[in-house]
């Protein structure tokens, strides 16, 4: 997504979690719905650039500092008794 690449990937787990509006989804145990996601893609030129530029997009909201940051709050709710 980072090199700016639409993305085919399995409908499973986090991956559209983490792809969101970037990739075309499919169904990993059906032959037939990986072979008609990578034919569109390839037949599509629209759906290509859109789907290019959305990867751009999502790939930006993925950096170290964001993790870092998250990661520090997490810890740092740890360390803090409940508030509930």
């Amino acid at each position: 997504m980072a090199c700016g690449v639409p993305v085919l990937a399995s409908d499973r787990g986090a991956l559209p979690e983490v792809i969101a509006d970037a990739g075309v989804y499919f169904n990993p145990f059906d032959a037939n719905a990986i072979a008609n996601a990578i034919v569109e893609m390839l037949e599509n030129d629209a759906l290509r650039a859109h789907l290019a530029e959305n990867a751009l997009e999502r790939a930006r909201t993925f950096t170290w500092s964001r993790a870092a940051r998250l990661t520090l709050r997490h810890l740092e709710g740890m360390l803090r008794p409940d508030e509930s």
